[in-house]
């Protein structure tokens, strides 16, 4: 049977004010809105079809075929699949992750899965029949909080965490989902925007996270440098404790208050790792193990999702376009979304 094309019209509704903060998406039922607004080719880089695509595989009232009647729910799900371009990335790093996991000692598989009941049970509060209370997303950031206290370390850099794959699965989609709805906001700011080389904003999936990880690595070569010249001095039975004490320990604190991202990567791989590598190979492993974190790791992915979050909480201009002024707005405004997607679009994509 031959796939039909899909229609996707939703709206996003954000919050008055000078601010960026998105609260709610709701998704068309009515025929009288497709009738007023044509639907159109999804945007360039598909932003506004990957977010009606995740949504539409996050809420689980839109599978009703009473509550979304032209919804062809396998084929936005293979849509989606087809698409999204961080999922792929995602499975590109797992040889190596697993890798450094077998090296590790893994955080507590018990832990994990209470955070997936916890984060489960408040993110099914945010679906509602009509879309997704974007303002009852927040309480996740407790539940965020809550497991980096029971493991005892943060989320970056952290190897050590595993989650089940069908929450791997859901966790992709919403990032996807939170991912794509701030890159409709930049779209619709830089549409207004008469001089978008000054004035308007950018969408990175690595910089947005990560934004200066070659400055890391340096830092990192120089962690690790003095670790090493340390070594000699550590430990009770040493003769030179009184170096420890009064040189190396201040150093070391020292390290950890202003290079505190570097220090957490080097104390996060596994010695052996990083001993079997000269100089030259040490910092090139240093940037591509954090590129491996953040678009392979489940830590990785939930951090993404965090900083995702929090935006939506304190406005994008918190998080993300600190550099970049918002325009003011008198009452809420609503972005009105309309693409069609047709199986040629999707999968001729995925041949091309």
């Amino acid at each position: 049977m031959k796939q039909k094309s899909l229609r996707l019209g939703f709206d996003v509704t954000m919050e008055k004010g000078s601010t960026w903060k998105p609260l709610k998406v709701q998704f068309w039922n009515q025929e009288e809105n497709y009738a007023k607004f044509k639907p159109s080719a999804p945007f360039k880089y598909m932003a506004d079809a990957l977010a009606g695509l995740s949504l539409v595989k996050l809420n689980q009232y839109i599978k009703s075929p009473v509550a979304t009647p032209h919804m062809d729910y396998s084929f936005a799900c293979e849509a989606f699949k087809t698409l999204d371009p961080h999922i792929e990335l995602y499975e590109r790093s797992q040889t190596r992750i697993r890798a450094l996991q077998s090296q590790l000692k893994m955080v507590n598989p018990q832990w994990c899965t209470e955070f997936e009941s916890l984060f489960n049970d408040t993110f099914e509060q945010a679906m509602k029949p009509w879309g997704v209370d974007l303002t009852a997303l927040w309480p996740l950031l407790d539940a965020f909080q809550d497991f980096e206290n029971k493991i005892g370390a943060p989320l970056l850099y952290n190897f050590g965490v595993n989650f089940s794959k069908p929450f791997v699965e859901k966790m992709h989609t919403l990032y996807s989902f939170l991912y794509h709805l701030r890159s409709l906001v930049a779209v619709d700011h830089n549409a207004h925007t008469e001089d978008p080389s000054h004035e308007g904003v950018k969408v990175d999936a690595i910089t947005d996270y990560l934004p200066r990880a070659e400055y890391v690595v340096n830092d990192a070569l120089l962690y690790w440098n003095f670790k090493k010249l340390a070594q000699p001095f550590s430990g009770p039975k040493t003769p030179d404790s009184k170096i420890e004490k009064l040189l190396v320990n201040p150093m070391e604190k020292a390290f950890h208050k202003y290079s505190h991202n570097a220090c957490h990567l080097v104390d996060n791989l596994p010695k052996p790792f990083i001993t079997s590598l000269n100089p030259l190979e040490l910092e090139e492993a240093f940037y591509l193990v954090q590129m491996d974190w953040l678009l392979g790791s489940p830590a990785g992915l939930i951090f993404k999702i965090r900083e995702e979050v929090f935006a939506l909480q304190s406005g994008y201009e918190k998080i993300f376009w600190s550099d970049t002024e918002p325009k003011f707005h008198a009452k809420p405004v609503a972005l009105h979304l309309c693409c069609e997607l047709t199986p040629e679009a999707v999968f001729g994509k995925k041949s091309a």
